[in-house]
């Protein structure tokens, strides 16, 4: 991970304190997860695995100091984070659209072998140039990269948080945040893996009236400015 960055920083909306730390996780498997479908905005619940994998998560974060969960609206992972809201003994989580899945468009529903029969050209770009490419009828990276910002940088909750806040989400947006946190181009989205029920920390700082995000391990943190 790079140990410094350049860039723009975005104004704090609210007050918060110097750093929080956030949990993202990936919900757990459905029916198109399974087969191997983009799912994008359709709608579709849990499988039985996909509990048993929300559960196994709620689990795994007790001891985390988890305070407070968020989620997409999308059934699939608003199952997940109130199955592990409900382990780890906490509210109804609040949902916000801004976590939202990356909109696949005529995609949706559909396999990649599928696709390629139908849009060869699309999906050849959308693989190789992810940053400048979307699926007919779809959302750009741009475009889901602004409203992920729009979440960071005004976020749902209106008064300083204590503990871990835990952040239910997809695929696309947690790579996105990822990311940026790492200071990588939009051009690397699709190489990052962020498999099913998967769990990543990230630090949400505020510093001299900017928000920046960063990622941390064991041996260093490095931060990328929003």
């Amino acid at each position: 991970m790079p140990e410094s960055a350049s860039c723009s920083a975005s104004p704090c909306a609210i007050e918060m304190p110097s750093s929080l730390s956030m949990l993202l996780v990936r919900h757990g498997h459905t029916a198109w997860s399974r087969s191997g479908r983009y799912q994008g905005r359709s709608d579709l619940p849990l499988l039985p695995e996909g509990r048993a994998q929300a559960s196994q998560l709620g689990q795994r974060l007790k001891g985390r100091g988890v305070s407070h969960v968020f989620a997409s609206p999308l059934l699939r992972a608003a199952q997940t984070a109130q199955i592990i809201a409900e382990v780890l003994g906490l509210g109804v989580p609040i949902l916000d659209t801004r976590l939202a899945e990356i909109a696949y468009g005529q995609w949706e529903g559909l396999t990649q072998a599928e696709i390629r029969r139908r849009w060869p050209d699309q999906l050849r770009q959308w693989k190789r140039f992810p940053d400048g490419a979307a699926a007919p009828g779809g959302e750009s990276l741009g475009e889901l990269r602004e409203r992920l910002n729009h979440f960071l940088t005004e976020p749902p909750w209106s008064a300083p948080m204590e503990g871990t806040v835990l952040l239910v989400s997809h695929l696309g947006p947690i790579r996105l945040a990822l990311l940026q946190a790492a200071r990588q181009p939009l051009s690397m989205f699709r190489q990052l893996p962020v498999p099913i029920a998967s769990v990543h920390r990230l630090m949400l700082c505020c510093e001299a009236n900017n928000f920046r995000l960063s990622t941390t391990s064991q041996e260093q943190e490095s931060c990328a400015l929003q």
